[in-house]
């Protein structure tokens, strides 16, 4: 028996929720290798907000996938038969403590964790992408941005959005100064695609929009990383 590669696809921002980035949404859809697939959205984030939830409908309306999402907000009973029967699960973004807080009052962490040792690929955008991670660089806590604990199924640090430079440079000061992690950061309209824990892949919809890798000496782009890695 073959076993499935473990894939998980953190998007920085942008997509079906934000009306933009096309491809970028296709490029989280073609890491499911085959023809009917399942896809379930997660509006967790932004307490299960209908009109993200309508936009996810109207993005993926196709013969040859089957759509369906869940209100945890509301209950969540039912939720581990619901996810295990997914090809692809999509998370949206919004408060990240909130969710990350929702998940383990309902003891949920294991549940993802389970679908992802199975071969469900995850995939999320901003909250959805980077709570995955060790640690996580949030404005969800108190406004301003601070380290948060993630849900550690991928090792590290990570920030979305970091096309903002404010937040990118907070990012670079907290590794240095030893309060996140080394890790990565991701901006608007770029996804990277994990393979068993490791980036594999850096896919970009927006021009000059790039993912980092970042230490406590260097910043630099995250392709050259996946290079270095892959020898």
């Amino acid at each position: 028996m073959v076993r499935n590669k473990k894939k998980i696809v953190v998007v920085g921002g942008g997509g079906f929720t934000h009306k933009s980035d096309k491809d970028l949404d296709d490029f989280v859809l073609n890491q499911v290798n085959k023809s009917d697939i399942e896809i379930g959205f997660l509006p967790t984030a932004s307490d299960d907000d209908i009109e993200k939830t309508d936009l996810f409908y109207q993005r993926f309306q196709s013969k040859n996938l089957k759509l369906s999402h869940f209100n945890l907000c509301s209950g969540v009973n039912g939720f581990d038969e619901w996810i295990l029967k997914k090809d692809l699960i999509y998370i949206g973004g919004g408060n990240t403590f909130k969710m990350i807080e929702l998940w383990k009052r309902y003891n949920l962490v294991e549940i993802f964790k389970k679908a992802y040792e199975k071969g469900i690929i995850l995939g999320g955008v901003s909250a959805g992408g980077a709570c995955w991670f060790d640690w996580i660089l949030s404005d969800s806590l108190n406004k301003s941005l601070s380290p948060l604990r993630g849900i550690s199924l991928l090792s590290g640090s990570c920030t979305p959005h970091a096309s903002d430079n404010n937040r990118l440079e907070q990012f670079v000061i907290d590794i240095k100064n030893e309060n996140l992690p080394e890790g990565l950061a991701i901006d608007d309209g770029v996804a990277v695609l994990f393979i068993d824990g490791i980036p594999s892949e850096v896919y970009s919809s927006r021009i000059n929009h790039d993912a980092y890798y970042v230490n406590k000496h260097d910043k630099f782009s995250l392709k050259t990383h996946i290079k270095n890695l892959n020898g």
